[in-house]
């Protein structure tokens, strides 16, 4: 049978409760918070027997929290670096090349994790109704597990990026680069990337230039041009991603007063914003294309990708209230622009490997 604990920030024994460290046979789980993210936030914790709690199999709950669905956000960059240095046979190392893949999914899946977990401690959980699902806030795991998992998954991936640094010399400055933009990101801006302009940057960065870069390098090719032009587009597009969520959760994070990207700009000329940051990757995108893809993808993939982020527009532009369902829905024609544009890099890339493939038969 649960019962119901409330406890206020100062408490003694507020922190072994939201990290789930207060006993070995109960969970905790918070289900009000009044003053969250601040000193005197209060959460009232429904307390349950650990064996009370209905939880999936050990591989589900690891699937959901290491958020496998997002890892396509590592995987396209992957698969697109891998596809054209193979068709200019430019692939010098392929082992490293390999361990970096692996080390920097493990390493997604480590802060993913930890993204969750410092979610549930700050209380940003509790202020997204959207976050009810997680397996924190279910009671699958505790914050202290969990985060035990995330550390673990990101000490796996430096493991397994030193021989990468050892065999490709040049691969220990991207590495480094890296691992400095990680510490800035969650030591110096509150732990999240949701909570600043500076981290929004950071994000960018190791997603984007950094990442593409790091991959290029692991295989034994230096940084190129068009590596990092790619990189940037590739991570404008992945911002787009962020601040379309921060467009859904407007009204609850203003409220809350969290400072990001689009709470700093209000509802009105976030709009706009949204509407000219994909405008401007769209342009990117035709930029890269106009250099580095035959005129036929130029055409065709750019006017694919107009039209496809017309509804997106659209859906934006009609949207006159912060409170609805509209923020959902432009959250939803941004991720099918986002899908399409994905679909479309995936389309092109295969096409020019059977076409590369074809030629040399």
């Amino acid at each position: 049978m649960s019962r119901f604990v409330t406890l206020k920030k100062t408490d003694a024994d507020f922190a072994q409760y939201i990290w789930g460290t207060f006993s070995n046979t109960e969970t905790a789980l918070p289900i009000e918070s009044l003053n969250t993210g601040t000193t005197q936030e209060s959460i009232t914790f429904e307390i349950k027997l650990v064996n009370e709690i209905m939880k999936p199999v050990d591989l589900v709950l690891l699937s959901r929290l290491i958020k496998w669905n997002y890892f396509f956000l590592l995987l396209i960059p992957l698969f697109f670096v891998g596809i054209k240095n193979f068709l200019s046979q430019n692939i010098s190392d392929p082992l490293s090349f390999s361990l970096a893949a692996v080390s920097s999914l493990f390493l997604f899946a480590g802060l993913n994790i930890r993204n969750d977990v410092l979610d549930h401690v700050s209380g940003f959980d509790r202020i997204i109704k959207s976050s009810g699902k997680k397996p924190l806030l279910l009671g699958w795991i505790t914050a202290d597990s969990a985060n035990r998992i995330g550390w673990s998954l990101c000490f796996i991936a430096l493991a397994l990026a030193v021989p990468v640094c050892i065999h490709q010399h040049e691969s220990l400055s991207v590495v480094g680069i890296t691992i400095g933009l990680f510490l800035a990101g969650n030591f110096l801006d509150k732990n999240n990337y949701k909570f600043s302009l500076f981290s929004e940057f950071i994000l960018f960065l190791i997603l984007g230039p950094a990442l593409c870069s790091g991959y290029q390098v692991a295989m034994g090719s230096g940084v190129d041009t068009e590596i990092l032009i790619f990189g940037t587009v590739w991570g404008v597009a992945v911002l787009f991603l962020l601040y379309i969520v921060q467009f859904a959760n407007l009204f609850e994070t203003s409220q809350a007063g969290i400072k990001n990207t689009l709470t700093k700009m209000g509802f009105d000329k976030s709009k706009t914003f949204l509407i000219s940051w994909w405008a401007f990757f769209i342009g990117l995108w035709t930029m890269y294309h106009y250099f580095y893809a035959s005129r036929f993808w130029l055409g065709l993939g750019t006017a694919i990708l107009i039209c496809g982020s017309l509804p997106t527009f659209i859906q934006i532009t009609k949207t006159h209230s912060p409170i609805g369902s509209d923020l959902i829905k432009v959250r939803k024609a941004g991720s099918r622009a986002f899908g399409l544009m994905v679909t479309l890099l995936v389309v092109e890339l295969i096409w020019n490997f059977y076409h590369q493939l074809k030629s040399t038969l």
